[in-house]
């Protein structure tokens, strides 16, 4: 119940901008920039849709350049137990194991950033081609409308789930300069004397 209220307030909020801007624009960008997710959803979820190779891996640099962009606030509102009930998603169960629960939100981020990457780019050749048709039936207007939703919507989970991969990947890293150093340790300790000499024997 709590979940449906939250997704009235948002329609009402859209039917609000209709309303105070006298156009349909705010509706339109807002579903063409939300809606695609859900088939696109399932894409993913049959494994038809998958990140490419080359996008998995999060340069060093990124990080940097999505806090600066305000991903921070957006963490904040989407780890909300609020949007978890209003999108429809449960929040992650717990596991025993570390490494299981690393590679299940590895393989989560990995969904979510195909997903949402696909919708950026979906909503923003609609929102190229709005703004190609002109002035003459308020294309630009339209344009800017499903450009915010865009960023807002899919831009920002983008930015949101690749911060996460490279927090995965350096704890990843972390553990195998760990392993090496524990391989490496054992292989350069001295022979045990009292079994040597126990031998002799």
């Amino acid at each position: 119940m709590f979940a449906w209220g939250l997704r009235l307030l948002v329609i009402g909020t859209i039917t609000l901008l209709c309303l105070l801007t006298h156009s349909v624009f705010p509706a339109i960008g807002f579903a063409l920039t939300w809606i695609p997710n859900y088939p696109l959803f399932i894409a993913a979820a049959g494994g038809v849709l998958r990140l490419p190779r080359r996008l998995v891996k999060v340069h060093s640099i990124e990080p940097a350049l999505y806090r600066w962009a305000g991903v921070g606030l957006v963490k904040r509102i989407v780890t909300n137990r609020a949007w978890l009930l209003m999108v429809g998603l449960e929040a992650p169960e717990g596991h025993t194991s570390r490494r299981k629960q690393m590679e299940r939100v590895e393989l989560l981020t990995k969904g979510a950033e195909v997903v949402h990457g696909a919708a950026f780019v979906f909503a923003g050749s609609m929102a190229l081609l709005c703004g190609a048709i002109g002035g003459a039936i308020g294309g630009v207007s339209a344009a800017v409308w499903i450009a915010a939703f865009n960023l807002g919507l899919n831009g920002y989970p983008v930015m949101l789930q690749r911060s996460n991969r490279w927090r995965l990947q350096q704890i990843h890293a972390r553990r195998v300069r760990n392993e090496m150093r524990t391989t490496t340790s054992l292989c350069d300790s001295p022979p045990n004397n009292s079994l040597e000499r126990s031998r002799e024997r």
